[in-house]
């Protein structure tokens, strides 16, 4: 798994959303556009899908410290990390200490897929600033033929996340 050395670009959204915690995937098509889903459902589709989480976190824009574990079910071929990650021995878990910006009540990380990371599921474990904030699990599936228009919402996995719209809950008066 190599962290996404891409510039981080916000999910496209319409401005009326509110901003919330997801998880997502992107995936580079064979006409080259980038295509972002809001699941948690990664084909492991070498080096043209990355996933990652999106947070909100509100306030102003600023600088937090940031604790980030990944527990993955099985063990990775390679780990490709900064200075700033600590890789297990049996490279089942890797924890990321660094300072991150908050950009528009907004914090967000992502990974790249590359060659030899696991099928199986993928737990990210997030704190800020000491604080625990979230957690975010991934399921990623293997995808043979590794055609880049796969699309993760038609892929199966145990603990499947695809964002819907919600009804705004109705507000009853008293009587």
């Amino acid at each position: 798994m190599a962290q996404s050395t891409a510039p981080a670009t916000p999910v496209e959204k319409p401005a009326a959303k509110p901003v919330r915690s997801i998880p997502y995937v992107s995936i580079t098509g064979e006409d080259g556009k980038q295509r972002h889903y809001e699941t948690n459902a990664i084909p492991l589709l070498f080096h043209r899908a990355c996933f990652g989480w999106r947070m909100y976190l509100g306030g102003p824009n600023r600088v937090v410290s940031l604790k980030e574990v990944l527990t993955t079910s099985q063990p990775a071929e390679q780990v490709i990390a900064g200075p700033e990650t600590e890789v297990s021995a049996d490279k089942t878990k890797a924890t990321t200490r660094m300072l991150e910006t908050v950009q528009d009540g907004v914090l967000q990380r992502s990974w790249c897929i590359i060659p030899g990371d696991p099928a199986g599921t993928y737990t990210y474990d997030v704190s800020i600033d000491g604080e625990p904030r979230g957690e975010f699990v991934f399921c990623a599936i293997e995808v043979p033929d590794q055609n880049p228009n796969t699309d993760p919402r038609e892929l199966s996995c145990p603990n499947k996340f695809n964002a819907v719209e919600r009804a705004q809950p109705q507000i009853r008066k008293a009587s």
